[in-house]
């Protein structure tokens, strides 16, 4: 395709769609000065194309608090819940992680984000940025996890000692 293939194209589209494809980016160089040369005949610059690539990233983080999976506590889940600093406290963001959990036991972190609970819907909170895996936090849960595990263990134990017995 050459520039006036681009061109041609490009003015089919609408506004939002060439917003669309100059915040996905990765366009050959005639392609990309097309876009640009029909964004400018309609006045679209890059605070619309930053601002829609805010708005896919946020919504790519709201999926991390939703969970498809979960069926008698199995499946993914926030749990933990920390301050990083008094700002976020004052604000009511705390860190929480991701797990993989089995029967109520978490098994495998996935990651931590900053969470902001709606009083409204505790089960869907606003995830408002990633951070680095919050150790103290996996921690915690893989020796809640190994409680349970031990538990459960003696219990057997105890069963199988009785009925012997």
């Amino acid at each position: 395709m050459n520039d006036e293939d681009f061109s041609t194209q490009y003015q089919t589209l609408s506004n939002e769609a060439l917003t669309q494809l100059a915040s996905e980016g990765g366009l050959r160089p005639e392609a990309d000065l097309a876009l640009r040369a029909e964004m400018r005949k309609r006045s679209i610059g890059t605070k619309e194309v930053r601002f829609l690539q805010i708005k896919q990233k946020r919504a790519k983080l709201q999926r991390v608090g939703h969970n498809p999976y979960s069926y008698r506590g199995t499946g993914l889940r926030l749990r933990g819940h920390k301050f990083l600093n008094e700002a976020d406290k004052s604000k009511g963001i705390a860190v929480m992680t991701r797990w993989l959990v089995f029967s109520f036991m978490p098994l495998v972190p996935l990651g931590s984000f900053r969470v902001m609970k709606s009083p409204h819907d505790s089960d869907n909170p606003t995830i408002i940025s990633k951070v680095r895996l919050q150790w103290d936090q996996v921690l915690v849960g893989w020796m809640q996890a190994g409680s349970v595990a031990i538990l459960f263990g003696c219990l057997l134990l105890w069963l199988r000692w009785f009925a012997v017995r």
